[in-house]
């Protein structure tokens, strides 16, 4: 009787259920972590919409906190409002550079821990 995970294979003899989770484990939990931030910033924040903040030093009335605003600039950088971006918060570029090159040193030390070697 054939099972599904051997009916369904790759030209190589892997599923595609294994293929996602060698995908998966390759990025890690930590840059599934950025990624899902930078996905998040990118399709469904909202930066014009002011909303409850947890951040002590704003909640203790201070105007300007060193980190308030940095996640509005990189939302407001992936939907195009550059002008916006560096008003909230001039990080916002190099938060960004610094996360996909974290998340590719990841994926790269991961590639070279995982990856067979032959002989």
């Amino acid at each position: 009787m054939n099972d599904i995970s051997t009916s369904i294979k790759s030209k190589h003899g892997q599923s595609p259920v294994y293929r996602l989770f060698q995908s998966i484990k390759l990025v890690g939990f930590e840059g599934f972590i950025w990624i899902s931030a930078l996905v998040y910033l990118a399709f469904f924040n909202n930066p014009f919409k002011s909303h409850f903040t947890i951040c002590p030093l704003s909640n203790a009335g201070f105007e300007h906190c060193p980190g308030c605003g940095l996640g509005n600039s990189v939302s407001f950088l992936f939907n195009g409002y550059f002008s916006e971006s560096f008003d909230t918060h001039l990080l916002g570029i190099p938060a960004i550079i610094i996360i996909v090159y974290r998340v590719y040193s990841i994926i790269k030390f991961n590639y070279n821990k995982v990856k067979p070697t032959t002989k």
